[in-house]
């Protein structure tokens, strides 16, 4: 117990602090009015969401998140831009409701290559396509937590894949550069708060002041929700299960 504690630990306080989020993919394609569904975890938002995705023709799908009770919840337009044999490019649009409420845009390059299927690959003989994708994305948060007149304009990167035939996962960061130095995303003593706030590197001479307006937490003094300028703002962590095929006559 004494080993899996920290673990637990450290899982809950990535789940608390996350504050944006993000689409979930389907890295494959659906025909028109095709629908999938599934939930995904994330350290955007401490209770799953679920989302739906459904295909408006060969190229396009549209897709909706709906987190319990509203944060999460969001919805993304996606569009094929280019094919070539296991390859494709893919544009998306997205808007998130969450207390930095996001709107980003994306551009994903799929790979598909043949594979086994599950993750322990000795257990499983039965072979099946894997997809792995790499994009990049924009982001803004027009007016987040700390409800000023400055927006967080965020830009970065994630990698994800799909594990198996159920589960997927996407990783990203997506840097504010106007809130703090790009080289000091893993500095320790930057973004600091409470009484430490004052003595802390984002308020040193040599930044000309630069940082000084972007609070990392709202209000300001250690507590709160990370604001739409905090580093942890700009990490997305995602789990995804795959459901399958969703169909109203199913459910009746």
């Amino acid at each position: 117990m004494s080993k899996t504690a920290p673990i637990l630990l450290f899982a809950i306080g990535i789940f608390f602090k996350g504050c944006a989020s993000h689409p979930v993919v389907h890295p494959g394609q659906l025909r028109k009015n095709e629908k999938v569904y599934g939930y995904a975890l994330s350290a955007e938002n401490i209770i799953p969401i679920l989302w739906f995705r459904k295909g408006l023709d060969a190229d396009t799908e549209i897709g909706y998140r709906i987190g319990l009770p509203i944060s999460g919840s969001g919805v993304d337009l996606s569009r094929v831009l280019m094919r070539h044999e296991n390859k494709w490019d893919v544009m998306n649009i997205a808007w998130s409701l969450t207390p930095n409420n996001n709107y980003d845009i994306t551009y994903y390059r799929f790979k598909e290559k043949e594979g086994r299927s599950g993750i322990f690959k000795k257990k499983k003989k039965k072979k099946a396509s894997r997809v792995s994708w790499n994009g990049g994305r924009f982001m803004v948060i027009p007016d987040g937590v700390n409800r000023d007149d400055k927006p967080s304009l965020r830009f970065g990167f994630l990698k994800g894949g799909k594990l198996s035939d159920r589960f997927g996962y996407e990783l990203g960061y997506y840097h504010d550069f106007n809130a703090m130095p790009l080289g000091s995303v893993f500095d320790t003593e930057w973004n600091l708060t409470g009484k430490k706030y004052e003595e802390s590197n984002r308020l040193d001479p040599e930044w000309d002041g630069r940082y000084v307006e972007y609070d990392p937490m709202f209000p300001g003094n250690g507590k709160g929700t990370p604001s739409e300028y905090s580093r942890m703002t700009g990490l997305s962590i995602q789990l995804f299960y795959y459901l399958g095929r969703y169909d109203k006559k199913d459910s009746q």
